[in-house]
């Protein structure tokens, strides 16, 4: 479920005044970006791929609304992938795009596209598991109900932070800035905490009855906005 950005509204407009309502609704939008990239707390394990024989490349289908940040961890028909930049891989097997095999390497390629190196020599039915960090796209209107209930007062601050800046405006105030923005990055550091002891790989785990894999336990903050 998404909670869209305006709902943030209320909380905002008194602190910018004769603030654009859609000008607000950018910055926060901006701000929830900031902290899904500094933080890693947006994650998620993307649909299951299929790998097909002879193909290297695959495209990524993070949910409406988002674009991978980042690739965490990939599975292949159970077995944990290694991530490799496209420099090393071209060191360490320079022949790889002439050579078939069973996948050890993922290399992410833009916003939207990963490798797996050797090129796959079958085809296997949803037999990729990705776990990714997610971030807001830039042509988002909202965002995942946890990221903006359990996080509200990190982005807050952190859009009141980036409208109080924007210079030469009724409500620019670079004092009342400094002071949001000392709350924003204090309140970062407790989130990207958060997303680090929630964060569950995918790991493999081979037992009697079949493949079953980790996920992640969310705990819940409850900071309060300092305005």
């Amino acid at each position: 479920m998404a909670v869209k950005y305006e709902d943030l509204l209320p909380e905002i407009l008194p602190g910018v005044r004769n603030c654009p309502d859609s000008t607000i609704e950018q910055h926060i939008r901006s701000a929830v970006i900031d902290m899904c990239e500094k933080t890693e707390i947006y994650q998620a394990e993307l649909d299951p791929v299929t790998s097909l024989s002879g193909i290297y490349e695959y495209d990524l289908e993070p949910p409406s609304g988002t674009t991978v940040h980042r690739i965490r961890h990939v599975i292949y028909d159970g077995t944990s992938l290694e991530p490799i930049s496209s420099g090393l891989l071209e060191q360490r097997q320079p022949k790889w795009r002439d050579e078939d095999g069973t996948p050890e390497y993922f290399i992410k390629q833009g916003q939207s596209r990963f490798w797996l190196v050797p090129i796959p020599n079958e085809t296997k039915a949803n037999a990729v598991i990705l776990r990714a960090v997610l971030k807001p796209s830039h042509e988002s209107t909202a965002c995942d109900d946890y990221i903006m209930n359990d996080f509200r007062d990190t982005i807050v601050n952190g859009a009141l932070t980036r409208l109080l800046r924007v210079p030469r405006r009724d409500w620019t105030d670079y004092q009342a800035a400094a002071v949001y923005n000392s709350l924003y990055e204090e309140q970062l550091g407790r989130v990207a905490k958060r997303a680090k002891e929630a964060d569950s790989p995918v790991v493999a785990k081979v037992r009697y009855g079949g493949l079953q894999r980790g996920r992640p336990v969310r705990k819940y903050e409850s900071k309060k906005t300092f305005i």
